[in-house]
């Protein structure tokens, strides 16, 4: 992955944007749209298998679910919005004109306000990218879950 594509995946705080469940370019989201593609019209019969295993009663639900995943609604935070809409880290790197936090003078004593164990996963990321380099992080961030 070149550079400027590892900026724009990836979050000031160290989450990889591109394989966000709201990203609809993500892989999740790629998953959703051909599971709902091959199950069809499925719904129309899931009353039917449900007599035969009951986790099928909540097909519906399920289905609603693969809509949402199927569509995400943002490309990154750095392009767009975040799905904590909460999150301050995108505005703040920006004011301190870095590209992540660990590059900033302030990171060291920064509370970002995410709520508790994400500001623990931001420090983690953080410091990691700064151990690593960019290019490393993202290789290494390639091959954990998103999730």
């Amino acid at each position: 992955m070149e550079a400027s594509e590892q900026l724009r995946r990836i979050a000031p705080c160290g989450l990889d944007c591109g394989r966000c469940l709201d990203n609809p370019d993500s892989p999740i989201a790629a998953h959703a749209r051909a599971l709902r593609g091959e199950l069809g019209e499925f719904g129309r019969r899931a009353a039917f298998f449900a007599g035969m295993d009951p986790a099928f009663a909540a097909y519906a639900d399920f289905e609603k679910l693969l809509e949402r995943l199927g569509r995400g609604t943002c490309r990154g935070c750095r392009e767009g919005q975040c799905l904590l809409a909460t999150c301050r880290v995108k505005d703040c790197v920006r004011e301190h004109g870095v590209d992540f936090c660990c590059d900033c003078t302030e990171f060291a004593a920064c509370d970002p306000g995410l709520p508790g164990p994400l500001t623990a996963r931001w420090r983690a990321n953080n410091v990691r990218i700064r151990e690593m380099g960019l290019a490393a992080y993202a290789a290494w961030l390639a091959a954990q879950p998103r999730y």
